[in-house]
C-alpha cells in the first residue's frame, strides 16, 4: 500500500479512536460535576506559532482570515544584503489562508501560496484540552496540497522520458501536537509526523550515498512566553530525519528555526518574525529549507490574522 494511504487510514483511525475516548472522558466528567476538571485560559493566540501548528482550535461557526509575507535573506547569503535592502525588496513567498471552526474540537482550512502555487486543504482535531485534571492538550493536524504549476517548471531537471500524471503533483503531510501550559506566562509544544512528496527529482548525498526521499519524518518543537495578556516572544524549531540532508555538500540543508514577536489586539493577531525558511507552507518548509543563519540566511516576517463570525 501507498504511503500516502497509509498515513491518511492511521490518520482517519487515530481520530476515531480518540472520539471514543474523549467521549469516555466526558462522560466521567458529567457523572462527577468535579470542580477538579476546570477548564484552563487558552494555550494559544492563534492557530499557528510561526512555522508549526498549535492546537488551538476555532469556534464553531467562526472564519479566520490569515495573510503571511516572508521577505528575502537579511545577510548577505543569497539574494540577502545591503543590495536587497536586507530582503526587503525580495518576497520569499506569500500565503493568504482562510480557517473555519466547524465544532468545538474540529476546524478545517484552504490556502495558497507563492511558492509552487500551492493550494492546500487541511484540517485539525483535538481530542484532549488541558485543564486543572488534564496536564496536556492533545491534537491531530493533517495537510494535502497540489501545485498547478506547469510541467515545465515542476518536472525541470528530469528526463524527458519521466511520466507525467497529476498524481505527481501531490503532497500531504500529517502530526500529533502536544502542549503544556505550564503557568501563565509559558507554554511549550511538541510535534511529531511525516511529509510526503508523491514525486521527487532522485538525487544522491555523495558524502554518505543516501538518496532523497518521498516521506520525510520530523519531529518540532515551539513555544511561547508571554509579556503580558496581550504580547509574547514565540519561536519554533523542526528537526527533519532525512541522510539525504545530513552533511551535503552539493546542496545544503539546514533545521528550520524561527523566533518572532505576537500582538493581540481585539480580534487580529499581529506577528514579526525571523526564520531561515524561506517559504510559509510546512509541504515546503519540511524538505526545502536551506538557509544557513549563521551566514545572514534568515528572513524577516509577518502575518496577520482576524476572525469574524458566521
Amino acid at each position: 500500500m501507498r504511503i500516502k494511504y497509509f498515513l491518511l487510514s492511521f490518520f482517519l483511525l487515530s481520530i476515531s479512536f480518540a472520539v471514543k475516548a474523549q467521549e469516555d472522558l466526558l462522560k466521567l466528567v458529567d457523572t462527577t460535576n468535579s470542580p477538579v476538571f476546570k477548564k484552563l485560559p487558552p494555550t494559544w493566540k492563534d492557530v499557528k506559532l510561526i512555522n508549526i501548528q498549535t492546537t488551538k482550535i476555532l469556534d464553531p461557526g467562526v472564519m479566520q482570515f490569515v495573510i503571511l509575507h516572508r521577505f528575502g535573506n537579511v545577510g548577505g547569503e543569497g539574494t540577502g544584503g545591503f543590495h536587497t535592502l536586507a530582503g526587503f525588496d525580495v518576497a520569499s513567498d506569500i500565503e493568504f489562508a482562510f480557517n473555519f471552526g466547524i465544532t468545538k474540537n474540529f476546524m478545517i482550512g484552504i490556502s495558497r501560496s507563492k511558492q509552487q502555487e500551492l493550494i492546500d486543504l487541511d484540517a485539525k482535531y483535538k481530542l484532549i484540552s488541558q485543564s486543572s485534571a488534564m496536564p496536556i492538550s492533545l491534537a491531530l493536524y493533517g495537510d494535502a496540497g497540489i501545485t498547478p504549476e506547469l510541467n515545465s517548471t515542476f518536472y525541470a531537471g528530469a528526463d524527458s522520458t519521466t511520466p507525467r500524471s497529476l498524481m505527481d503533483k501531490l503532497s500531504y503531510f500529517g502530526e500529533l501536537i502536544i502542549d503544556r501550559r505550564f503557568n501563565d506566562h509559558i507554554s511549550l509544544e511538541v510535534l511529531g509526523g511525516a511529509q510526503h512528496r508523491n514525486y521527487i527529482l532522485q538525487s544522491e548525498n555523495l558524502s554518505n550515498g543516501a538518496m532523497d526521499m518521498n516521506t520525510i519524518p520530523f519531529v518540532a518543537a515551539g513555544g511561547r512566553i508571554m509579556f503580558n495578556k496581550h504580547s509574547s516572544l514565540v519561536f519554533d524549531y523542526y528537526y527533519i530525519m532525512s541522510q539525504y540532508r545530513m552533511n551535503n555538500a552539493a546542496n545544503t540543508f539546514y533545521p528550520p528555526i524561527s523566533v518572532g514577536y505576537e500582538v493581540e489586539t481585539g480580534g487580529h493577531v499581529f506577528e514579526i518574525n525571523f526564520s531561515n525558511a524561506s517559504f510559509l507552507d510546512e509541504n515546503n518548509i519540511i524538505p526545502y529549507t536551506q538557509g544557513n543563519w549563521l551566514k545572514g540566511g534568515f528572513k524577516l516576517g509577518f502575518s496577520i490574522s482576524r476572525v469574524f463570525n458566521i
